[in-house]
Parts: structure tokens; sequence; C-alpha cells
């Protein structure tokens, strides 16, 4: 059965986008998530012998797991067969013989929270150059593996260079080679001086550079209260067929 930790979240809208958490060690995660508080997104954590079906509302699953694996696969296939945007976030690979969700991300426990704040941040926060949640699907739809790295920059007038820097040295040269996709995102608090610059912006062109002239690239500017004074965060999702986790 699902289990109700309180934690469906307050909404206007109907819920679109779902967080399933499998196991009691995912249970913080979903508790975290859901004081975030966003519209039209759901939190629950699910028990090994649950059946959970997608509604007409679905737009996007994210599947959170530990143990229970089998689980996340059964769940997962069901929201998929349904052309929901179906994601899954584990702690180790889920092999099958079977295509049975759009993207799967290998991380562990700790870094869950920020995986999907990344991914949701996207399409709920405002911007000077705003995505949404289309933008995530064609980054991640059939995409295969998924990565996210986030990072901050602080150096004034070079924030973002400070954050790509520290992006970068995250990739080999070989998941370089594997990126078929990728949605990078600076958040800045726009209350906060000094204000980002276009100038500011241009190294993120260079970084964007490093990747095949065919992928697929997209990027946008958000505001995030949460920022403090002179920082930038920037949140990088690479995807492929072929990005080794």
């Amino acid at each position: 059965m699902i289990e109700d930790l309180s934690i469906d979240l307050p909404s206007k809208l109907p819920v679109s986008f779902r967080i399933m958490g499998i196991g009691d060690n995912i249970k913080p995660i979903i508790s975290k998530i859901g004081t975030l508080e966003y519209e039209g997104i759901s939190a629950s954590v699910i028990s090994q012998d649950e059946s959970v079906s997608p509604t007409d509302e679905d737009c996007m699953v994210i599947i959170l797991a530990d143990e229970h694996r089998d689980t996340a696969t059964d769940i997962a296939k069901s929201f998929y067969q349904a052309g929901v945007l179906t994601l899954i976030i584990s702690t180790a690979p889920i092999i099958s013989t079977t295509s049975f969700c759009d993207s799967q991300s290998i991380t562990d426990i700790e870094s869950m929270y920020n995986d999907v704040k990344a991914i949701l941040d996207i399409i709920t926060k405002h911007g000077y150059i705003c995505l949404d949640f289309n933008d995530i699907s064609l980054t991640l739809r059939n995409s295969g593996f998924f990565k996210i790295i986030e990072t901050v920059g602080k150096e004034d007038g070079s924030r973002v260079a400070d954050a790509i820097s520290k992006i970068d040295r995250k990739f080999s040269n070989h998941e370089i080679a594997s990126v078929e996709r990728i949605i990078t995102s600076i958040f800045f608090n726009r209350d906060m001086q000094p204000t980002l610059t276009m100038n500011e912006i241009k190294p993120l062109s260079d970084f964007l550079s490093n990747f095949s002239d065919e992928i697929t690239s997209l990027w946008g500017i958000f505001h995030d209260e949460n920022m403090t004074i002179g920082e930038v965060r920037l949140s990088t999702i690479v995807a492929g067929k072929d990005l080794k986790l």
C-alpha cells in the first residue's frame, strides 16, 4: 500500500508530477521534498507490494529506490508504457532486458534530494530565460541514462566561470563524448547585488563548446531567493544512452 506521510504537496493545480520513494531509507528524502511545497507535485513512499497505476493527469514520475529495485522496475514500466516521462534515481543500476523507463541515474541516497530538486526547479521557478517541463522531457525522454551536477560560483565578476570550472572537473573525456543532451540552469537572487550580467554568462557558451555540435543543448536563467549575496548556482543535467555512471 502507499504509505501516506502527509507529504502530498499543497497545490492549486492537478498533480501532474509524482515523486515516489521505495524503501525505508528513502522516507527522509520524501519528507524533505515535501517541505518544498511545489504546486502540482506529490511525494509518497511506496511499499514493496504496492501496485501503482498512472492517471490521465500524470506527466512525469520520478522513482527513488535503494532496495526493492524490482518493485521500482514494475512501477516504472506501467508509467513508461502509458507515455509518462519516467525517471529512476537509484543507488545501483537496474538491469532489464525490456524497456521500463526513459532514463535512470545512479547516485547515493544523500544526493537524491538535490537531484530531484534540480529537476523540479526547472519546472517551477521563474526567471529571465525560462525552461519548463517540455524542455525536461526533450532532454530526458528515452535518453537511457542521466547525471546531475550542481556547483556554486562566488568570485565577484566571474561567478559563472567559477561554477563552470567546478563542473568541468567532474566530467571525464569519455563522459563528454557520451553526452547526447544537456540542459544547464543558472540560479541567482535578483534581489541581491551584484546583479548577473550577460558578460558573466559568456563562459557558459565556452563550456558547452566542449560537447559535440550534434547534442541537444538548452539553458536558462532563474531567480532563487535562497541564494546569498554574490553567489550563483549552476545545475547541469546531461543524458545519453552510452553515458557511464
